[in-house]
Formats: structure tokens, C-alpha cells, sequence
């Protein structure tokens, strides 16, 4: 089941690069969030967060930031809450 929300977060870079969960399946083995750039037009992407993330002792989960990857630059990351990224989902 997908689901939608208004909640945003920005990557490390300087500028920051803004995005916000556009989706969310969940899987046996995780959820496939789906985050869409918010300050520029830019293709929308999935990031797995497997089950293991999810079950660590931290309030949020860390990913690349894809926008910095696909431009070479030096990795900079996206801290995605674990309360958004399982919100609207049904429970495991």
C-alpha cells in the first residue's frame, strides 16, 4: 500500500538539496520509500531501508543523497525519520 505526505528533509550538502517522501510499500524484507527533490525538477527515486535499519536504536535512517552521487560530488547524506518512513503503512 502507498501512501503520501507533506513532511520535508535536506541532504548535507551546502546548498541543501530538499526532498519529501512521495511513497511507501512495504515488503518482507523492508520499505521502498520513494522521495521526489522538491527545490529543482528531478526524476523521482526509490531508496530501500531494509527491516534491519528500521529495527536499530536510532530515530532516523541514513541514506545517500542521490542528487550529490549522480553529480559526482563527494557523498552527502539524507537522514530520513523512521516515524515518516513508516507512516500510513501498516504495522509488520
Amino acid at each position: 500500500m502507498a501512501t503520501e505526505t507533506a513532511a520535508t528533509f535536506e541532504c548535507t550538502n551546502r546548498p541543501p538539496h530538499r526532498f519529501s517522501i512521495t511513497g511507501r510499500i512495504r515488503n518482507a524484507n523492508g520499505i521502498l520509500v520513494t522521495v521526489q527533490r522538491l527545490d529543482e525538477p528531478y526524476p523521482p527515486r526509490e531508496i530501500f531501508v531494509t527491516n534491519r535499519e528500521m529495527k536499530m536504536g536510532y530515530d532516523d535512517v541514513v541514506k545517500a543523497c542521490f542528487v550529490c552521487v549522480d553529480r559526482g560530488a563527494k557523498e552527502r547524506a539524507i537522514s530520513l525519520p523512521k516515524a515518516e518512513i513508516e507512516a500510513g503503512l501498516p504495522p509488520e
